[in-house]
């Protein structure tokens, strides 16, 4: 049995066991919404009893009674009812899964459009950020943090500061995300329940910032005569009871200050809580969120890092010794300060609250405390969360393609890019077609006619590098390739607000390449039908010119070209050049290409028979 088989039998077993758990689950919450109903019309029976006859004292324990059992079995209900909840999220998950084997996209919702980045190096030319792209397809990224983190890694993973320890680290903690489906399902559930999508919780770190740390110091001046106030308040009010009526004189002067001391502190205090209540409904969810990673058992050294982070508790010099306290408890009892803001929230409970003793210094001083022990280290913790899911959305490609190899890499400052059978991750299964290519020194110049293949070998070579540095599996039999650099001009497109023209755009692009290899670090390149907005003969002298430019023992690159002039110009061997082209065959059903690479030159056209087959040309 293929890879594949497996992989779609292990599908469909889970997809069964899903729908019978969910099924199972339903039954049982609608049985408890029964017996809850029940015991809800019983209370009001008992109750109508006791009343009716309210000789009989046991309707009224019994009504009681009943109503304890009622609120045990709507608590009961309740936790069946999120736990379906649960399941229905897996199971949508599962079918994103299976959609993504068949590139099924209108069932994947994120698809990174806001990501892009404009005059980035590669990334708008490989497809990794809109619909339809590499990120849409594998992106399981759920939290701000987890969506930053993915697209970190894509569009800044091939640079100078590659590390193939910390790529081969990654693989080792993808390899392992991917052999448990079921952990995978259900920790991307975890943070898909708990995360709004696109949310940006920079209000928690807004608070946890230098500048809500001054703001507390205005707080502070009245802390003293609020907290001497309410007890000189309380104490003349019990001397009052015990002397007589003239002594409430006292007390009442202590309650107008009282209230006139929570009027000043209010529009300090006003803006620390109005950060709290702001971010607290996503304290909770994180908590969540950091609980689930927290359990999750794991042996990958990257993946083990990350979570003797979360396990792991700073602390200010004053707070050593103390016992150390994971994430996402740390994060409970920022929820249980939270609750306390949030009653004073409400303006009746806040009068009562702050009349009866100094409640909002006591909030105040409870998060100060847990910002000194706590607070300092949050953002990384939930950077390292975003990690978690970009790693997890790395290990969706190994159910994509179960064939797929990790790639190996070979540390040298001589770049090398060695394929055999790879393909492109954004072409299905069914329609994938799969090449040997190999390249070790200079440029590979790719020929052929129009739709043969060209500009997908191109995207092909360039998407799986980023992959490989990411530390995910490409789509190939094997793939051996250097630490290097990529810089691409593929996808032009002109800009009339701006004055740009498809040429000069394509300039600033290649521009950009050739700042990238101005100094040693090794360098990939990607160039598709270059300057094809200019003359024949500008196009060619330019084609030969950046040639020559990028002609260095540092540097590897593909170029595609229909110009069989620029071809020609390497009789002397000034430019390291190899050559491979595609070709296309014809029939009585008409134009067929096998896109199949092969060595040297093509010098077949095709442009007029497309013409004849649109009507142009008879």
């Amino acid at each position: 049995m293929s890879n594949k088989e497996v992989r779609n039998q292990a599908w469909q077993e889970r997809q069964a066991q899903l729908d019978k758990e969910y099924a199972e689950m339903k039954a049982r919450a609608d049985h408890m919404a029964n017996i809850r109903g029940i015991l809800f019309v019983g209370v009001l029976v008992l109750l109508g009893l006791f009343l009716t006859h309210r000789s009989e004292i046991g309707y009224l324990i019994g009504a009681c009674a009943v109503l304890v059992l009622f609120i045990v079995v709507a608590i009961r209900h309740g936790g069946l009812k999120a736990r379906a909840r649960r399941q229905v999220v897996i199971r949508e998950i599962h079918e994103q899964y299976m959609a993504r084997a068949k590139h099924d996209f209108s069932k994947l919702t994120d698809n990174g459009a806001d990501l892009k980045e404009e005059k980035h190096p590669f990334s708008g030319d490989l497809d990794l950020f809109g619909e339809k792209s590499l990120y849409h397809l594998i992106s399981v990224a759920h939290t701000t943090f987890g969506r930053a983190a993915l697209k970190k890694w894509l569009v800044y993973s091939a640079d100078e500061k590659m590390d193939i320890h910390l790529i081969e680290s990654r693989q080792q903690a993808v390899a392992e995300l991917a052999s448990d489906l079921t952990r995978l399902e259900e920790l991307e559930a975890d943070t898909k329940i708990n995360s709004k999508k696109k949310a940006k919780p920079r209000a928690l770190l807004a608070f946890l910032s230098d500048e809500a740390e001054a703001s507390v110091e205005l707080k502070k001046t009245l802390w003293p005569f609020m907290i001497i106030n309410t007890i000189l308040m309380w104490g003349s009010l019990v001397a009052a009871l015990i002397i007589g009526k003239y002594a409430f004189i006292a007390p009442a002067v202590f309650f107008v200050l009282q209230i006139l001391l929570m009027a000043l502190d209010y529009k300090n205090t006003q803006l620390m809580f109005t950060l709290v209540e702001k971010f607290f409904p996503e304290i909770r969810s994180y908590s969540n969120i950091f609980s689930s990673i927290e359990k999750t058992d794991v042996k990958s050294e990257y993946l083990v890092s990350l979570k003797e982070v979360l396990l792991s508790e700073d602390k200010e010099p004053e707070a050593k010794g103390t016992s150390s306290v994971s994430t996402s408890m740390q994060l409970q009892k920022l929820y249980r300060i939270g609750l306390f803001v949030q009653a004073r929230m409400q303006p009746l409970l806040y009068t009562i609250l702050n009349l009866a003793f100094p409640y909002d210094p006591l909030c105040i001083h409870l998060l100060e405390k847990w910002k000194k022990t706590a607070g300092k280290g949050l953002e990384k913790r939930l950077e390292l969360v975003g990690e978690w899911e970009a790693l997890m959305s790395f290990s969706t490609l190994s159910f994509i393609y179960p064939d797929a190899a990790f790639p190996k890499f070979v540390d040298s400052k001589t770049p090398l890019f060695r394929a055999k059978e790879i393909g492109h991750p954004l072409i299905p299964e069914n329609r994938i077609v799969r090449n040997d290519f190999s390249l070790e020194k200079g440029c590979c110049l790719i020929t052929g006619s129009n739709m043969s293949g060209k500009t997908t070998l191109l995207r092909t070579v360039g998407i799986n590098c980023i992959l490989a540095y990411t530390g995910a599996v490409c789509p190939a039999a094997s793939l051996e390739l250097t630490p290097m650099r990529v810089g691409a001009s593929m996808r032009i497109e002109d800009n009339l607000g701006e004055g740009v023209s498809t040429f000069y755009a394509e300039l600033l692009k290649i521009e950009r390449i050739v700042k990238l290899a101005e100094d040693s670090t090794p360098l990939l390149y990607l160039i598709d039908e270059i300057f094809r907005g200019t003359n024949s003969r500008d196009r060619t002298d330019g084609a030969w010119t950046v040639l020559k430019k990028l002609n260095k023992p540092t540097i590897i690159g593909l170029m595609s070209t229909h110009d069989y002039e620029l071809c020609k110009m390497n009789d002397s061997g000034e430019v390291n050049l190899s050559y491979a082209h595609f070709s296309e065959y014809y029939d009585d059903d008409g134009l067929h290409f096998d896109y199949k690479l092969k060595e040297g030159m093509s010098t077949e056209t095709n442009a007029k028979y497309l013409m004849k087959l649109v009507g142009i040309e008879d």
